[in-house]
């Protein structure tokens, strides 16, 4: 079989039907298995019936070739089409799984694809608890009633229509009057519909709440620890978590509370055929046989009532869950609606160039950078210092093209805020303060994927490797580049993790690179060796480098002070010694901590 994972429907994805019709075949074969099911099963009721009377007529009748060939032959029926329909049952379920499974993964693919596609600005309200929540437990529910609704369609709707067919073939009297509860079970599904929806609202969104204090409390154990917060953080879960069993309480009230109610409302009606049933037995007017089958039809029917009853009530759990993800799937995206990526040789304006930029976080009133404007040439070195939130880490965040500023920043005659998710990709290329990697190579966290030795590719991973000092450090791994780092770089240095971050960036090979304060946990010989190394290999790079050591500044072609988030001083090195301002006391002050040392 052909699986084709992890992509929403080309259709509307925010309803089921789009689903269903992207895997039409397995729902075509399972609906075809489901009707035969359930419309042969009735004929096992029917044949146990016949060979009762069959062994009835032996026992009342004596022995004969005629008596013995009825009852074996109704026997051999009723094994062979239990066999059949077990099987149509065993297909059936086989292929509803199997495409209950491929919609899961499509919807807990498109909920990370629309989350990644989404602007930062709504990325930063945004809980990884609850999309976590929304991801595993809101799919699970969702998909979980598909395949239990699907599958109640054939074996208890059909089958109810199947049995209450023959029923009213046996005897329409009895098969009325007994069905009754029924509806009754029906109405009382139907009336907490409403209740249930809203509890069960209320319970995701409890878990949501759960999910994300975990996250952020595991996230920041060792600091926890360090300060005694220990206590605080596990009273708080534990108030999330009452308010989540008060709510989950009420929804398994409505929803497993009511199961008992509809149970007596169906035995209600097999309390009837008895009655009823077993006086058209002693008055004649049916055999033990056709008593028992209709006692059988009816007791599967009954029982498929409040099954139903179930299923609906499951229903409205899942919609509380279905509308969640809906929110995920229908998010606001960033705006791609520039067809054609332009390739890096098309880039013909060999300035980066900033015009009263004014920027501010999320949610933020005042502004962090106010009416910043410089011009930065192809191939150069621009450092970017200043005092403690001065607005470094701010600009490199504008800088990204992933927040909305006003004013001007044109990379390369292109406005940032008009590029695409693939050309600002192409583009601009970024190693933040916090130096994250993932649990897999040292290689694969630089290049995202394993490279063929002999391949272009893993050259210039050779030469990054030289470039930010991991050659020598690699060497000494047991197993070299394809050594594990470990969940966020736990089983390496602070920083040999800054250098592959690093090296990430340098080797997506686009002509802007951006290092916010990248040699933070590098020694100072390292960092140099790191500069000169950059400067010769990366020569017609735009690298911005944003530090607060300025020993390196002395060989960078132009230096950016910032302070209160203005630009206040810009030049060379020797340039901003010579002006007497904060560039001067800074390096000065720093030159003279390190003679105390």
């Amino acid at each position: 079989m052909e699986f084709n994972f992890f992509q929403l429907p080309e259709e509307n994805p925010l309803r089921i039907k789009s689903y269903l019709k992207k895997y039409k075949k397995q729902f075509i074969i399972q609906a075809v298995a489901g009707i035969l099911y359930n419309t042969v099963i009735v004929a096992g009721p029917i044949l146990l019936g016949k060979a009762l009377d069959a062994a009835g007529t032996l026992e009342k009748h004596g022995v004969s070739r005629e008596n013995i060939r009825r009852l074996v032959m109704y026997c051999l029926l009723f094994v062979g089409i239990t066999i059949f329909f077990q099987y149509a049952r065993y297909v059936k379920r086989w292929y509803l799984r199997d495409m209950s499974n491929r919609i899961a993964c499509d919807m807990r693919a498109g909920i990370l694809s629309k989350t990644l596609e989404q602007s930062m600005t709504r990325l930063d309200r945004e809980s990884v608890g609850d999309l976590m929540s929304r991801t595993v437990g809101d799919v699970e529910q969702v998909v979980s009633t598909m395949q239990s609704t699907i599958n109640e369609a054939w074996d208890t709707w059909l089958l109810m229509i199947s049995y209450y067919a023959v029923l009213l073939y046996y005897d329409p009297m009895i098969t009325l009057v007994c069905s009754i509860p029924i509806p009754i079970a029906i109405y009382a599904a139907e009336a907490v519909r409403h209740p249930l929806y809203r509890f069960s609202t209320n319970s995701r969104k409890s878990a949501s709440v759960v999910s994300s204090h975990l996250q952020k409390t595991l996230n920041g154990l060792t600091t926890l620890r360090l300060f005694g917060r220990e206590d605080i953080e596990n009273e708080r879960l534990k108030a999330y978590s009452r308010d989540q069993m008060h709510w989950n309480i009420k929804t398994s009230l409505l929803q497993t509370g009511m199961m008992p109610v509809y149970s007596t409302l169906a035995s209600l009606g097999v309390i009837g055929v008895i009655g009823l049933g077993g006086n058209q037995v002693i008055s004649g007017r049916w055999s033990l046989g056709q008593f028992t089958a209709f006692l059988m039809m009816f007791i599967a029917m009954s029982t498929r009532t409040w099954v139903a009853a179930r299923v609906f009530n499951q229903f409205h759990t899942a919609k509380a869950s279905w509308d969640r993800i809906k929110e995920k799937l229908n998010a606001a995206v960033l705006n791609e609606e520039i067809s054609v990526t332009r390739e890096k040789e098309q880039i013909d304006v060999p300035d980066i160039k900033i015009e009263n930029m004014d920027f501010k976080y999320t949610n933020n009133t005042q502004n962090v950078l106010k009416n910043i404007s410089f011009t930065g040439k192809k191939g150069m070195m621009v450092g970017i210092t200043g005092p403690v939130g001065a607005g470094k880490s701010a600009l490199a965040t504008v800088l990204t093209g992933l927040y909305p500023y006003e004013g001007s920043i044109k990379i390369f005659g292109r406005e940032l805020s008009d590029l695409d998710s693939r050309e600002r990709k192409a583009m601009i290329a970024c190693s933040g303060q916090d130096a994250f990697l993932f649990s897999s190579s040292i290689e694969e966290n630089i290049a995202f994927k394993v490279l063929d030795e002999d391949s272009p590719e893993y050259e210039r991973l050779q030469k990054i490797l030289y470039i930010t000092a991991l050659s020598d450090d690699i060497e000494l791994f047991p197993n070299g580049i394809q050594t594990v780092v470990g969940e966020k770089g736990i089983r390496i240095s602070g920083g040999q993790k800054q250098r592959i971050s690093i090296a990430r960036a340098l080797y997506a090979d686009t002509p802007v690179i951006i290092l916010d304060d990248p040699f933070s946990a590098v020694d100072i010989g390292t960092e140099q060796r790191m500069i000169e190394r950059m400067r010769q290999e990366l020569k017609d790079k735009t690298i911005f480098l944003f530090s607060h050591r300025l020993e390196i500044f002395k060989h960078i072609d132009q230096i950016l002070v910032l302070d209160q988030g203005r630009l206040l001083e810009q030049g060379d090195h020797c340039t901003l010694m010579q002006a007497d301002g904060i560039y001067q006391k800074i390096f000065n002050a720093q030159k003279w901590m390190e003679g105390e040392k």
